[in-house]
């Protein structure tokens, strides 16, 4: 009887060269669509932030005579004085003032002792918080302590185009937050400091909730090298409370234009950066 003898046969160098080059291609393929997947998930995370914080400042104003809330500016308070802290009886969730893509740190300690910079601003008002076109009026001094800065909020009655006015959103400032169109430089001043693919996310005074394609674009006529804006110049209106109301500050860009037409101003003076 004959025995058989097998023979048994390894891979090559050449089939494993091979095959790493296939896994390596696949991987290059697959790697940028989980990113895309998983910077999706973080965006939806933010849309569902920002709603709820709407929902948080609506609800707010039902118990306070249809009046958003009044912020403070002050070193003894710190955010205490700011919304993401006054309206915590109604979000009850410290958590959703971050923003899952943004992890920048350096902020005040007074609540979360990390120092972790919030995701999230409400609407100042185009172009600068001291204005009194957003959700607030003009900053003036705060009653106690003195000195201080205080913000009053605006009668939900003002608002002529709810639907069409910004409430709260992404933003890349840092404290005090505000989402007006400078102090926009915490992050960076790079194509890498827009999160979310530039898609940034919002709610508006009706309570509904968009994303917005944000650019990077300087706009130097106030003196602003670095500010996010819709790319649609058009929206940029979405940040006033009434188009027709001039802003309550006497100065500044565009004074005593109306904010629409502000809007447009600015729509035409800017410059995008990349």
């Amino acid at each position: 009887m004959r025995s058989v003898i097998r023979s048994r046969r390894g891979f090559t160098l050449i089939e494993l060269l091979v095959v790493i080059a296939i896994i390596a291609i696949l991987a290059a393929i697959l790697f940028p669509v989980f990113a895309q997947a998983r910077e999706q998930a973080r965006r939806i995370t933010c849309t569902s932030n920002v709603k709820n914080f709407g929902l948080a400042f609506l609800m707010y104003n039902q118990d306070y005579d249809e009046t958003f809330v009044t912020q403070f500016n002050a070193d003894s308070l710190n955010d205490r004085g700011e919304f993401q802290y006054l309206l915590q009886p109604y979000i009850k969730n410290r958590q959703i003032v971050y923003c899952p893509s943004r992890n920048l740190y350096g902020c005040d300690t007074s609540v979360d002792p990390s120092g972790r910079c919030i995701g999230y601003a409400p609407n100042f008002g185009i172009y600068s918080y001291m204005n009194g076109n957003g959700l607030f009026h003009q900053r003036e001094n705060a009653p106690n302590p003195p000195g201080d800065s205080m913000w009053r909020g605006r009668a939900m009655a003002d608002f002529v185009h709810p639907a069409e006015t910004i409430m709260i959103g992404d933003t890349n400032d840092s404290n005090m937050y505000t989402l007006a169109f400078y102090f926009q430089t915490a992050d960076g001043t790079n194509p890498g400091a827009l999160r979310h693919g530039t898609n940034y996310q919002f709610c508006y005074v009706d309570g509904h909730a968009k994303s917005i394609k944000m650019g990077a674009y300087s706009f130097l006529a106030d003196g602003d090298d670095f500010d996010l804006m819709p790319e649609n110049g058009n929206l940029i209106a979405h940040y006033c409370y009434n188009v027709n109301a001039v802003q309550e500050r006497t100065g500044g860009y565009g004074y005593p234009n109306p904010c629409g037409v502000v809007a447009q101003m600015l729509a035409a003076n800017r410059v995008k950066l990349f």
